[in-house]
């Protein structure tokens, strides 16, 4: 069976369970930075322009980079350098199981291994 995710790898490999995953699913998403946030750090937005869109944003089911691309702040491209920076700067899995004792660094070394060796196939 083909597994594209790492935490789906895990459950299936009997190292921690699906509600496990689901929890450090959710310390993931918490601890990744808003765009908004990258796009003030790499200084391609102000404090200024940041409340514009997220007033803008209020009561839509509009995405923070759309409206920002809508006021003419930022353009697709500046979006898509924004999200591959959160990508990158993403918490991983491993690192927060390790993190929250819930396995040891050898586990989780030797589990990537295994599912590179997987995703590889």
């Amino acid at each position: 069976m083909a597994v594209h995710r790492f935490g789906q790898f895990l459950v299936n490999n009997n190292v921690v369970d699906e509600k496990t995953i689901v929890e450090v699913l959710n310390v993931q998403r918490k601890r990744t930075a808003h765009i908004g946030m990258i796009a003030l750090e790499e200084e391609m937005l102000s404090w200024k322009q940041i409340f514009k869109i997220l007033n803008e944003q209020a009561g839509t089911a509009k995405l923070f980079g759309e409206v920002a691309i809508e006021l003419g702040y930022l353009k697709e491209e500046d979006i898509m350098k924004l999200l591959e920076l959160q990508e990158k700067r993403r918490p991983r899995i491993g690192d927060i199981l390790i993190q929250l004792k819930i396995i040891d660094r050898q586990v989780r070394d030797k589990m990537l291994e295994e599912y590179f060796k997987e995703i590889s196939k």
